[in-house]
């Protein structure tokens, strides 16, 4: 069974951890594995079976937790616990934020990815619903990345004291008195936040483009398909294995099991090379060289 709990921000602790794809721990949870050794640690509890416990687990091979090793995720969490909240690694309000900013991306850009793969037979706006989907998902994955490094840097405009009333300035308020950036602005803030520069700036500006047409005009007499599976597979599909070690398939799978078995036959026929694959026990792996 695959775990379907909040762990946004135990992911963000574990997310620098060993890889680890062997042994009882292969493919389960390893926020509930840290989660779990916090709390025995908090609680002094050494007698404990920890490789049952383990094998218990829900599946996860979600964002930051993919292929984390859950035996040293416990072994983290107990010795966090064991120190107290003194030691404990603080979790500021950025990291919630860029975390839930970019699981929703992520989700988005995956329902899009969905949408172009297949045909238009039941829905025949699928194809127009996908662009704006990807390009809407990816311009929020952008600004998570931003936001990993600081909140202020996907605003153009930030709220004057005068605005929140003297109180000290937080998300609440950044949102409700600031401006954040334009999609056209977000790869040059990228790179000067992170230094990341996007793999194709001029598939983006176009993408950008046809988001727009659609939105505020008509639906061009083009493959929305084909445009929306480039840009997700040679464009979003690369930056986020770069960011965040995970892959666009995961979310997309989550909407249909069996689309990588379609996606992967239309990448083929488009000529796109992606780091992942399908090994012989069905799961989504990295290709390794």
């Amino acid at each position: 069974m695959a775990c379907n709990k909040d762990h946004l921000k135990t992911d963000f602790i574990i997310k620098d951890l060993q890889i680890n794809q062997s042994g009882f721990g292969r493919h389960k949870c390893a926020s509930c594995a840290y989660e779990k050794g916090l709390e025995n640690g908090k609680n002094l509890i050494l007698n404990f079976n920890l490789e049952s416990y383990i094998l218990s687990l829900d599946e996860s091979q979600k964002g930051l937790r993919r292929h984390k090793d859950p035996l040293e995720a416990y072994t983290i969490g107990f010795f966090h616990g064991l120190q107290g909240p003194q030691n404990h690694p603080i979790i500021k309000d950025k990291l919630k934020m860029a975390a839930q900013m970019r699981d929703f991306g992520l989700y988005m850009v995956g329902r899009g990815a969905v949408n172009a793969t297949f045909s238009e037979v039941a829905n025949p706006y699928s194809h127009a619903m996908s662009v704006v989907h990807v390009a809407h998902g990816f311009e929020i994955l952008i600004k998570s990345r931003i936001v990993e490094e600081h909140p202020l840097l996907i605003f153009t405009k930030i709220p004057t004291e005068s605005k929140i009333g003297g109180e000290d300035i937080n998300i609440e308020n950044l949102l409700e008195h600031g401006q954040t950036i334009m999609y056209s602005e977000l790869p040059h803030r990228l790179w000067a936040a992170t230094g990341y520069k996007l793999p194709d700036l001029k598939l983006y500006e176009s993408f950008g483009k046809i988001r727009n047409q659609i939105i505020h005009f008509s639906i061009p007499s083009i493959s929305l398909s084909d445009q929306t599976l480039n840009y997700t597979y040679q464009l979003v599909e690369k930056s986020v294995n770069e960011w965040w070690d995970t892959t666009i398939l995961e979310y997309a799978s989550g909407y249909d099991d069996c689309y990588c078995e379609y996606v992967f036959e239309q990448l083929k026929r488009l000529k796109i090379e992606i780091n992942y694959k399908i090994d012989k026990n069905g799961d989504i792996v990295k290709i390794t060289s």
